[in-house]
């Protein structure tokens, strides 16, 4: 067993039952509220199991991924087969591997303009790869469903870099990718993380597809610095080609938030490359330094502007994300 340290639990070394159902929900009103409910229930039950759960709430429908050992898997879908916040469960994924949920309990709420029907479309289509004996890791089925692709994107998802934003102060990952998706006409997705815990704080993390940036285009996500600590960024870190760090002016801060994000690499076993983002002296050699130093692959896109803007940020880090491709 692994201690995974920002939790109480202990993390599995080997293999894994890994199982993912979809269900209609039954939850009328505040869907944040009935999802905290829901994650302080399933802490409590599923710990003696060992089983360990990420739960989304999109368009009407939810979807659960859920892994541990056989006996404890069966029991919990025997168990949510029963709840009346839900119902038409059917199980879209069933495979046995390592793991990759590292906390008890993983909320995540979507939202999207597009229609329920798309996503019924993406279910019943999940449904017949099953049947049909497809086996892929489980982070697969979940972004097919809850993070599809958008339709000029010229190559399927998991075949498109993901790039990873993160500010050392503030919004500026945000700001910068909500500017970016204003500035190319592109569809901004807004979603919100439950914690698994009372003290463990809801995050949001947007994204946007760029099919322009290299032959498979880019997606790029944009993650709040206590999201690091949060179960499905470590879930969903080694999709993740890229982690840019946007800097600022403090080195205490920039160095805070690298080896937060050093520390969550070293956690999964995952080396993306990692990129400091800023003006000027912002990227300096002690980060450099850092990341060397644990052996992750390193590259700076600095801006000759002291203080640059979001026209000079995009930039500078521009043709580091094209050559990704």
């Amino acid at each position: 067993m692994t201690f995974w340290p920002d939790g109480e639990a202990e993390v599995p070394t080997g293999p894994v039952v890994r199982v993912i159902y979809v269900s209609r929900s039954e939850v009328r009103g505040a869907v944040l509220n009935e999802m905290r409910r829901i994650r302080d229930h399933a802490v409590l039950n599923n710990r003696p199991y060992g089983i360990r759960v990420a739960l989304l709430n999109m368009n009407g429908w939810f979807l659960q991924w859920i892994e541990g050992p056989q006996d404890g898997v069966d029991l919990l879908l025997a168990r949510v087969g029963r709840d009346r916040r839900h119902h038409g469960l059917m199980v879209i994924h069933r495979s046995q591997g390592r793991p990759r949920l590292f906390r008890p309990w993983i909320g995540a709420i979507v939202q999207t303009p597009e229609s329920d029907r798309q996503f019924d479309l993406r279910v019943h289509a999940q449904f017949e790869r099953f049947n049909q004996g497809e086996m892929v890791e489980p982070t697969a089925v979940w972004l097919r469903l809850s993070a599809p692709p958008a339709p000029d994107m010229p190559r399927p998802l998991g075949r498109n870099p993901r790039v990873m934003l993160l500010s050392a102060q503030g919004a500026q990952a945000f700001n910068l990718l909500e500017w970016l998706a204003l500035n190319d006409q592109r569809t901004l997705v807004r979603r919100r993380f439950a914690g698994s815990a009372d003290d463990a704080p809801d995050v949001e993390s947007d994204y946007a597809d760029f099919p322009g940036y290299g032959p498979r285009g880019v997606r790029l996500v944009a993650n709040a610095r206590k999201g690091l600590a949060m179960g499905m960024t470590h879930a969903f870190l080694p999709e993740f080609a890229a982690v840019v760090l946007m800097l600022d002016g403090s080195a205490g801060r920039n160095l805070r938030l690298t080896e937060r994000v050093l520390v969550a690499c070293r956690q999964v076993h995952h080396s993306p490359l990692i990129v400091g983002l800023g003006g000027g002296e912002q990227v300096s050699a002690d980060i450099q330094r850092l990341v060397e130093r644990q052996g992750m692959p390193w590259m700076a896109a600095i801006s000759p502007s002291a203080r640059p803007d979001k026209t000079e940020l995009w930039q500078a880090v521009e043709p580091v994300l094209t050559r990704l491709n």
